[in-house]
């Protein structure tokens, strides 16, 4: 009884939910107190200083209660009905708490600082309690019911949630821009699960949003411009957003969409599925289309090349229209890789003219496009020889590298490639390359293949071959203490 007094009482000189607090006496609390009782696993203990009702205790018996259950769930009844209350009484709880976010002061309700928390647990033991706290109050809602309905209700497949989510969509605040996205989110997530009853309903939530965007001119009455963009920022947010799970529910926002996408100047990640709702529709296609002619950004480009595929069949000459701005913008963007590779865009014969030509960019794409393929190293016969070719090809002692342009930069990707692939079926060549070549890089990386990657038997034919070869011999020794250093962690 002294020492849990004790421990309490250690807990009561303030709070802090991570390490490396300003207040050198709140972090030895944390580090000779709080952990100790964490790596105990004591959720009794936890639950007890949370019940004393003291809102800094609550702070610190919620964090122990997190970090005890975030990987392990309760079988006991007893205590999954105590958690139960606790959640409830934590998202009822608006006391203000004091603490440091690294070295910045913050003070917050508790309820607010503990809501991504609460969301992170395993939903079996936290939905009945998060229902229980929404439906059974007149609650506000705001960013922490935005949160539950967004993390918590909508990724359960209950009948119940879909009219919670409207209830809570029709009384937010017109300016609470974060709530609202997370109502959207929440929609979303419920969509996946099954048809939405409401459509109707929903769409007209979502044109109401929009509308609130529209009107809303808070960001012109502001005078600190960090807040400005921030307003800014979160109703360009929101507002994509509604187009893009509008799109995915089939919800009816055709024109609210057009004229968004008329507007567009910028990237938008989510045109991909926008395209799919309006597959057939003529007026999206020619937008489509009409923005890939004016825009110069690559990262907008890319997302319309990810459109375009979407809409190839309704669109004549999308291969050229790819490819051309592929080259064009030197795009290497990993998304629009794989959208590629899902309709079998590439070909042993494209891969092997960007080996060849071996521009920055090219070789870049390989690298990205192999990384996710791996498998086409060995399926495609035309690249794979051409590969092995620079792999085994060694540059003359007496010739410069200049000679052979971009050759230097292939035969860099094709040794990397053979480290993060893990070929251990070509990595034979490795041991030319690392007694050969004379560029230093080149060689580390040849040796990390070998060390990495190489069976018993290469091993010894390297150790045979350095006993006669003082200078491989000394560089092998100067690069294996370095890795040692580096606990076998090589970075290139």
């Amino acid at each position: 009884m002294l020492n849990k007094e004790r421990l309490i009482g250690q807990l009561r000189k303030g709070y802090s939910p991570l390490d490396g607090c300003p207040r050198e006496e709140l972090n030895t609390v944390f580090n000779k107190t709080f952990k100790p009782l964490v790596d105990k696993k004591d959720l009794d203990f936890f639950f007890e200083i949370f019940e004393t009702n003291e809102a800094y205790l609550r702070a610190w018996g919620f964090l122990g209660i997190y970090n005890i259950l975030k990987d392990k769930k309760i079988e006991d009844e007893k205590k999954r009905s105590r958690l139960h209350k606790i959640i409830i009484d934590l998202l009822n709880d608006n006391r203000e708490i004091d603490y440091y976010g690294g070295k910045i002061e913050i003070q917050t309700p508790l309820r607010d600082h503990h809501i991504k928390r609460i969301c992170e647990l395993d939903k079996k033991l936290i939905f009945e309690p998060v229902y229980e706290y929404i439906q059974s109050s007149e609650i506000k809602t705001d960013e922490v019911i935005g949160e539950l309905l967004e993390n918590v209700l909508s990724k359960v497949p209950d009948p119940r949630i879909e009219s919670i989510i409207l209830k809570h969509a029709r009384t937010v605040d017109e300016k609470d821009f974060i709530a609202k996205f997370h109502i959207i989110n929440a929609y979303e997530n419920l969509g996946k699960f099954y048809q939405l009853n409401e459509k109707s309903l929903i769409t007209d939530i979502f044109k109401h949003y929009l509308n609130d965007i529209e009107e809303d001119q808070s960001e012109s009455t502001e005078v600190n411009e960090s807040r400005k963009l921030e307003i800014v920022n979160r109703k360009r947010r929101l507002k994509e957003n509604i187009f893009k799970v509008a799109a995915e529910l089939d919800l009816d926002l055709e024109k609210e969409t057009l004229t968004f996408l008329d507007e567009l100047t910028h990237p938008y990640n989510a045109l991909k599925q926008i395209a799919k709702r309006y597959e057939n529709n003529e007026r999206f296609k020619s937008i489509f289309l009409r923005k890939l002619e004016e825009s110069e950004n690559p990262n907008f480009i890319k997302d319309i090349l990810i459109a375009i595929i979407v809409l190839r069949n309704n669109i004549k000459n999308w291969k050229d229209l790819i490819i051309e701005n592929l080259n064009k913008y030197q795009l290497c963007d990993g998304d629009l890789i794989e959208e590629m590779q899902t309709i079998n865009f590439f070909s042993d014969e494209m891969l092997v003219k960007f080996l060849i030509e071996g521009e920055d960019w090219h070789l870049e794409f390989i690298r990205e496009f192999l990384t996710n393929n791996p498998e086409i190293l060995n399926d495609w016969v035309q690249f794979r020889n051409e590969f092995i070719k620079i792999l085994t090809f060694l540059k003359p002692v007496n010739e410069s590298w200049d000679k052979y342009p971009n050759l230097k930069k292939k035969k860099e990707l094709v040794l990397k490639l053979l480290v993060d692939l893990e070929k251990k079926d070509m990595v034979e060549y490795c041991l030319d390359n690392f007694l050969n070549l004379k560029d230093s890089e080149l060689r580390k990386i040849a040796l990390f293949a070998l060390i990495k990657l190489g069976n018993e038997e290469l091993w010894l034919e390297l150790k045979s071959l350095l006993k006669n070869n003082n200078d491989a011999a000394d560089f092998f020794k100067k690069f294996w203490r370095s890795l040692e250093r580096r606990e076998w962690k090589f970075y290139y």
